[in-house]
């Protein structure tokens, strides 16, 4: 419904209802999908790079983009320079949504507040939209920016946000919303509304064949814009489209400014921001900016040209250089003359004398004298945030009688002293009848990381008289922003109070604390280091595991490089490659995984790669998931494929051998539950001893004052049997130092645990194996023929090695009698007639029994009915002739019915041993005759009683719902017309059974729903064994 709501409001048209229309009513839409339903509509960088694709090769106008994420890095990454490209060098107006994560500062969403070329919109709302949208009691009596519409500058000094545009709409919505029209905000509603704008501006403009480029358009825009004072939330203003064509006709005819674009850089890169202490307390000393001429496209209804070169040797501007607002601490030349070259100039700013806990903005402004009423041609904006240093002795702030009226936002910067690591905030409503809702967003910068990692952000509504108390971490030394915004919609003023009070309990020698199961233990120091302070730790440190780690790698076989089709080929044949990385990994037991690529997930638009889409698949190449968590993956083996694209092959080949050349690394993470706490000790020997244990609320920290801290490992065997072995995981959690409850939640610290080293549980189940396996051997020699020994034989006299040398002799041609297919029972007939002892020998007839079977399942496909039946009336007769003969039932029977004493005594443990294996044979047997009487092609009424005979006789020995008897079960019931038994028995075997063997009973199930005649179950069955066992993988 996002799309339909942004299409409708650029572009909507009712014929009967004007009122209802969009902005340019029927205007031509071009809808591109790049929100991937696999990642909850999240967009993908490769469906970016299409969608540019398909706009430049539609050569549409106007892109409007209302989607959007942080990134790290402003203005960087493969999506962001096709971005810039598209508008640079195809002439598209690129417009974008300027980000809902305000309202503090530098809050600003890419791409539409990052790129250099886009037009960021902000959103706001005036007093009529109130009344009329929101039907407020009263309007507010202002036009004002939404509290959430994202705040400039970039953490480079670009301003970000270019214009505002109302925020909110009530229009069409899609039918499945089974409503006509709804109400939605955001900048994803200002974004199209401004588009719908500029579409008027550019239908005017062809219609009076006035050339037009996008710089142009900006500067229309901005220069005409209607100012507010909050220059961080709309920019250079609310857009005012008229005004913006009436500036473009004024401007001289041919105008250069349609033709070359002025950039000014320098200093962070697109602007000047200072707001750490150190920054701001003297002079900057020089900082060179450069003013680049680039040279624009030609946008006409056929194709993009470009100016021929007279144009730039024509270029000649002399500019006239201002601050605005005027200030006092930039200081700057006035005047540079500028032909179609870059031009360096130099400028100081002294902030050493500016007001603390403000921000300071101004824009050094470039005009061109001869048209100084066409406004700036350029902008460098230069944003200074002074901090407020908090009291040395008590490191803490009151702000008193702060009154909030509707929207209304109060920000505070302070410097967070040296030592501190934790903040904790308090605020009061003092108003008598009066509920507050307060958007609380406080905020440190660190350079080249997200402000998403580093701010804390809360909404909450005060009751009168009612106290709200939060705590967040912190960085020492560097500037916090603590931003309050009463709700935009929120009537009536309030009064409150509220303070911020900072405490330090550091962890040395680092913030995380790294454990190595091999040592069992890891030291690490708690410390005080904010001067005159005194921290009372109530409690042991609380530990919250998290996640178990396991690291894959490649599998080099099946991870290869391919060129994809030219659906993805870039302008000027630019080819792009995907690089397919394939991971294999096994669950034991169902578990809830998260999937991670370590070397690039944390970015999106700022990544130098398209892509870094993983999907799951089970051992059939049925998909499971892709790019999220994915809860309750039940044990059995799985694929991850994941896709990298770029159009540098070298790049790609780099990641395929990355590592020494083992491949890029994937982390899969298996949430855990229920791990054992570890214990704390405040010395190595307490630990040794297990003695004197820290007891809760026995820390206490002066300033200063260190508390060295030894802490247990987990255990490997506490460990989720999750995986088949612990080595090379690591556990991922994060610790907190309670100083009361509200601090529980706070994670102040990540831990993490290696397991370098096998499970010591390793070696104990290989010796059981190897006991188990010798156990095994001994059955099978207890299974042979008694061997008749003189006094004098040992086991190693050369007549007893002969005779198991004969022995092995035989049990190996054995061995080999069911693998002799068109054998014809020779082998079999060559040990009877060579060795008379072997008559009674079971195992012998065993194996024959398990060659004619052979021969049969080899032969079936083309054997008649009439051929198939000979074949098995001679399994049933050998079965009942030879083998059954062999075996006394009754004697097993009276042995497992009699109470048996449970004694070592070896002799009696043999006589089991033997009873157990002739039972084993004896369900075999009985088994093998059950099949064979049900693949009859003629089933009498004889047979009939035969076959319950023997499903009676297995019950004697055997519990009926034993996995052994599947087939024979599937196959008896069947044959009664059973089939709820049937379906009961097949939907048993498909929840037990591994992916890879789901496949014979899901056709199983299908042949019983078409025996039944269920036609809607035949479909359905068929459709899910198309899911469940595709022909190849889901392309991405």
């Amino acid at each position: 419904s996002h799309g339909t709501h942004v299409g409708a409001i650029c572009a909507a048209y009712f014929e009967e209802s004007c009122e209802e229309n969009g902005i340019a009513p029927g205007a031509q839409l071009l809808s591109i999908n790049i929100g991937d339903h696999r990642l909850s509509t999240m967009e993908t960088i490769p469906s970016l790079v299409r969608a540019i694709k398909y706009c430049i090769d539609y050569k549409v106008d106007i892109i409007n983009m209302s989607y959007g994420e942080d990134c790290h890095i402003p203005n960087s990454g493969r999506a962001q320079e096709l971005f810039n490209e598209a508008v640079e060098k195809h002439g598209i107006i690129f417009v974008s949504s300027a980000g809902n994560n305000g309202p503090a500062l530098s809050t600003t969403g890419a791409p539409g507040a990052t790129c250099t070329n886009l037009i960021g919109v902000g959103g706001y709302v005036t007093p009529e939209m109130q009344l009329a949208e929101y039907a407020l009691r009263e309007s507010t009596g202002c036009t004002t920016p939404f509290t959430w519409s994202s705040r400039g500058p970039c953490s480079d000094g670009w301003l970000g946000v270019c214009i505002s545009a109302p925020g909110a709409a009530i229009t069409s919505v899609p039918q499945f919303n089974l409503c006509q029209r709804q109400l939605m905000n955001g900048t994803s509603m200002a974004s199209p509304n401004a588009a719908g704008c500029i579409a008027l501006l550019l239908s005017a403009l062809k219609q009076e064949e006035i050339e037009y480029s996008p710089p142009l358009i900006r500067l229309a825009l901005m220069n005409t814009a209607q100012k507010l004072d909050d220059e961080f939330s709309v920019g250079a203003g609310l857009i005012q489209i008229h005004k913006a064509l009436d500036y473009i006709r004024s401007l001289a005819k041919p105008s250069l400014i349609s033709k070359i674009q002025l950039d000014i850089t320098g200093g962070q890169g697109r602007g000047i921001y200072l707001r750490e202490f150190d920054q701001v307390q003297t002079s900057s000393g020089d900082i060179r900016l450069t003013i680049k001429t680039k040279y624009l496209p030609k946008k006409t209804d056929q194709l993009i040209t470009y100016e021929d070169q007279e144009v730039k040797i024509k270029f000649a501007c002399r500019l006239s250089l201002i601050c605005d607002p005027p200030v006092s601490y930039v200081q700057h030349g006035k005047f540079l003359d500028l032909a179609y070259n870059d031009r360096t100039f130099d400028i100081r700013i002294d902030p050493s004398h500016l007001k603390e806990d403000q921000v300071h903005f101004t824009e050094l402004q470039a005009f061109d004298t001869n048209q100084i009423n066409a406004g700036p041609l350029a902008r460098f904006p230069v944003t200074i945030i002074k901090p407020l240093s908090v009291n040395s002795q008590t490191h803490s702030l009151n702000f008193h009688d702060q009154t909030f009226k509707a929207g209304q936002i109060r920000r505070h910067f302070l410097q967070v002293p040296s030592g501190a690591n934790i903040a904790a905030f308090k605020i009061t409503n003092h108003s008598s009848d009066i509920s507050a809702q307060i958007n609380l967003h406080f905020i440190q910068l660190e350079s080249g990381r997200s402000f998403r990692l580093t701010e804390f952000e809360k909404l909450i509504r005060l009751s009168p008289h009612s106290t709200f108390q939060c705590y967040f971490n912190v960085q020492d030394k560097r500037t916090l922003e603590l931003c309050l915004a009463r709700w935009w919609s929120s009537l009536a003023i309030i009064e409150t109070s509220y303070s911020i009070e900072f405490h330090s309990i550091f962890i040395s020698p680092s913030i995380s604390i790294h454990l190595r199961s091999s040592q069992s233990y890891e030291r690490f120091v708690l410390e005080n280091r904010l001067n005159n302070t005194y921290e009372d730790i109530n409690g042991l440190p609380i530990i919250n595991w998290k996640y178990l780690v396991q690291t894959l790698r490649p599998n080099k076989d099946e991870s290869k490089i391919q060129v994809l089709s030219k659906r993805d080929c870039l302008t000027e044949q630019r080819q792009i490659y995907q690089l397919i990385l394939t991971y294999n990994f096994t669950l034991l037991k169902a578990s809830e995984i998260q999937v991670q690529c370590p070397y690039l997930h944390e970015f999106l638009y700022d990544n130098e790669y398209e892509a870094a889409l993983w999907m799951c698949f089970d051992a059939n190449k049925q998909y499971l998931g892709a790019g999220d968590v994915m809860k309750d993956v039940k044990k059995g083996d799985f694929i991850i494929r994941m896709q990298i694209r770029h159009d540098k092959y070298d790049l790609l080949e780099r990641l395929l051998k990355d590592n020494g050349g083992t491949g890029l690394a994937l982390h899969i993470e298996h949430k855990v539950n229920g791990l054992p706490t570890p214990d704390f000790y405040h010395s190595l020997d307490a630990l040794h001893t297990q003695k004197k244990k820290i007891q809760a609320s026995s820390i206490k920290l002066q300033w200063g004052h260190q508390v060295p801290i030894f802490m247990t490992t987990v255990p490997e065997d506490k460990l989720p049997k999750v995986i088949n072995s612990t080595t090379g995981t690591f556990l991922f959690g994060t610790m907190t130092f309670p100083k009361n409850e509200k601090m529980k939640k706070l994670e102040m610290n990540t831990i993490y645990q290696y397991f370098t080293e096998p499970n010591s549980s390793s070696s104990l189940s290989s010796s059981k194996k190897s006991s188990s396996s010798s156990a095994s051997n001994i059955n099978k020699k207890q299974a042979n023929p008694p061997v008749t020994t003189t006094d004098e034989g040992t086991s190693n006299s050369p007549s007893q090695k002969d005779q198991q040398y004969q022995e092995a002799l035989r049990d190996l041609k054995i061995s080999w009698i069911p693998k002799l297919i068109d054998d014809q029972g020779k082998l079999y007939e060559d040990l009877i007639s060579e060795q008379q002892d072997l008559i009674t020998y079971v195992p012998l007839y065993i194996a024959r029994l398990q060659q004619l079977e052979n021969q049969l399942k080899q032969q079936q496909s083309y054997l008649t009915n009439e051929k198939k039946d000979e074949k098995l009336n001679e399994i049933i007769k050998f079965i009942q002739d030879k083998l059954l003969s062999l075996i006394d039932e009754d004697i097993i029977l009276k042995f497992f019915g009699q109470k048996n004493s449970s004694s070592n005594d070896k002799e009696i443990q043999l006589i089991k041993t033997d009873m157990e294996k002739r039972r084993n044979w004896l369900i075999d047997i009985n088994i093998s005759l059950g099949i064979s009487l049900c693949d009859l092609s003629t089933i009498n009424n004889d047979i009939l009683i035969h076959l319950t005979n023997i499903y009676k006789n297995l019950q004697k020995h055997i519990d009926i719902n034993d996995g052994k008897l599947t087939n024979f079960l599937y196959k008896y019931n069947l044959i009664k017309k059973s089939y709820g038994r049937v379906w009961k028995l097949l939907l048993k075997q498909i929840e037990e059974k591994s992916s890879l063997q789901q496949q014979e009973y899901d056709n199983k199930l299908l042949q019983l729903y078409q025996t039944m005649n269920m036609k809607y179950l035949v479909t359905y069955q068929e459709r899910l064994i198309i899911a469940k066992y595709p022909p190849t993988y889901v392309l991405f």
